[in-house]
C-alpha cells in the first residue's frame, strides 16, 4: 500500500507542477514577453565525468539570445558558489562576456543552492522576471515562483539531445514532489 501511495504522491504532484505552468513556458524568442530581468538558473559549466555540460551551454545561449533581442536589460546569474574551484555563477558570467554581454548589465547570486533559494534571493529585488533553464526544469521553477507571488514566465533553453542525460530528468520527477513538500508542508 505505502508503494501505491508514494507512486499515486509522484505522479499526483508532477500532474500538477506541469500542467499548472506549461503555458508559462516559451520556446520561439519573437513570443518572450519583454521584462526587465532574466534569471539563469545555475547548472555546472562540467560534466561529472568531465567534457562541457550542454545545459550550461545552452542556458547562457538563451540568455544571451534574450539580452540580443531586447527581451530583458539584466541577467541574474544564480548557482552554487562552493569553492574558489567551483563557481558557477562565475563560469556563467565568463560565458556570457565572452557572447559579448556588457558586464554591467550581468548581477552575481552566489547563494543558489538550488532553485527554490535562486527564486527567494531574486524576488528579493524584483517581482517579475524571465526564467532561463530547460523545459524539464522551468516548470518545478515556474511553480515555486507562482507560489512566491513572483510574475515568471521562462524562456526555454535547448535540451541537448534525447539521450543525453536521463538521470537529470529522472532525477526532476522527484524534485517537483519535494517542492510541493517545501512549499506546502515545511514552509
Amino acid at each position: 500500500m505505502l508503494v501505491y501511495g508514494t507512486i499515486t504522491f509522484l505522479v499526483v504532484c508532477n500532474f500538477w507542477i506541469i500542467n499548472s505552468t506549461s503555458q508559462l513556458i516559451y520556446e520561439e524568442i519573437v513570443d518572450v514577453p519583454v521584462n526587465e530581468v532574466a534569471l539563469v538558473l545555475g547548472t555546472s559549466k562540467y560534466k561529472m565525468g568531465g567534457g562541457d555540460n550542454l545545459f550550461f551551454a545552452n542556458r547562457i545561449k538563451a540568455a544571451a539570445e534574450l539580452y540580443h533581442a531586447q527581451k530583458v536589460k539584466k541577467i541574474i546569474l544564480s548557482g552554487t558558489r562552493s569553492s574558489k574551484y567551483y563557481d558557477e555563477p562565475k563560469e556563467m558570467k565568463a560565458a556570457l562576456l565572452a557572447l559579448k554581454i556588457p558586464e554591467s548589465v550581468i548581477v552575481i547570486d552566489n547563494e543558489g543552492f538550488r532553485t527554490l533559494n535562486s527564486i527567494v534571493n531574486a524576488k528579493v529585488k524584483y517581482d517579475r522576471f524571465t526564467l532561463i533553464t530547460q523545459r524539464y526544469h522551468a516548470y518545478r521553477a515556474l511553480f515555486i515562483s507562482s507560489h512566491l507571488d513572483v510574475d515568471a514566465i521562462c524562456y526555454e533553453a535547448d535540451f541537448p539531445s534525447e539521450d543525453y542525460s536521463y538521470t537529470t530528468v529522472l532525477r526532476e520527477v522527484f524534485a517537483r514532489p519535494k517542492a510541493i513538500l517545501d512549499l506546502y508542508v515545511l514552509k
